[in-house]
């Protein structure tokens, strides 16, 4: 993932002076170590509530004809453990943390729970010290660029479809069209979806033949829920 990560650093910077920076990277064991009165657990629990509501309105405003059970599991491939941990690694937010001796010998700064921990206590610093719109900015450079073109991994848009047209009574049909060239790129598919009762004929590229019908049928999904409302 090649995230901007010029800008990213610019914006963590704007509150690394603050002492709810200071406090979204103390874990609990350093607390303890030290005898500190607080750690990154109150801010974590804002967090996630933060992070939840800014995901589900970037999949409801990027997505808005897709159903609802697609739009859930978007957003939990988004917010999952596993997700925030890659991208906290990435962006170097495991190098503010504040570790107790154990915790570090453990190998604290490579946990996943860890790292997404404070990924969640860092959106809700942020928030509190520059507000929505910064918090929305930072997610558009990490979360919200790492999840463009995943929606492909857990939408199945050719099932979608042929579960439509069979209901209906009609078939579908797949054609390869041809290949485009493209300097510097992989040379992609490009794959036409028709219907037998004429109701859609949209063309998909993609750069192999699975991901070029993928995404015809995607097309075709949004010209009949179009034609529907």
């Amino acid at each position: 993932m090649l995230m901007m990560k010029a800008e990213i650093k610019k914006i963590i910077e704007t509150i690394e002076n603050s002492d709810n920076f200071y406090w979204a990277f103390v874990h609990s064991s350093y607390r303890n170590e030290k005898g500190l009165e607080n750690c990154y657990e109150t801010l974590e629990f804002l967090g996630d509530s933060i992070l939840n509501f800014h995901a589900s309105l970037f999949v409801y405003c990027s997505f808005p004809l897709s159903a609802e059970g697609q739009m859930s599991k978007l957003k939990q491939l988004m917010v999952k453990e596993g997700t925030l941990a890659q991208i906290s690694k990435e962006i170097g937010l495991a190098n503010y943390l504040q570790l107790g001796t154990g915790e570090k010998k453990n190998g604290g700064m490579e946990k996943p729970s860890i790292l997404a921990d404070v990924f969640e206590s860092f959106i809700a610093a942020l928030y509190l010290e520059k507000g929505e719109k910064m918090v929305w900015n930072f997610l558009n450079l990490t979360l919200f660029f790492w999840v463009k073109g995943k929606e492909n991994l857990i939408w199945d848009y050719k099932s979608q479809l042929q579960e439509i047209c069979q209901a209906q009574h009609d078939q579908i049909f797949y054609r390869l069209v041809g290949k485009l060239k493209r300097t510097g790129t992989k040379t992609p598919f490009v794959v036409e979806v028709s219907d037998r009762h004429g109701k859609f004929r949209e063309q998909g590229e993609g750069k192999t033949k699975k991901t070029a019908e993928q995404e015809a049928a995607k097309k075709a999904l949004e010209k009949l829920k179009e034609a529907a409302s």
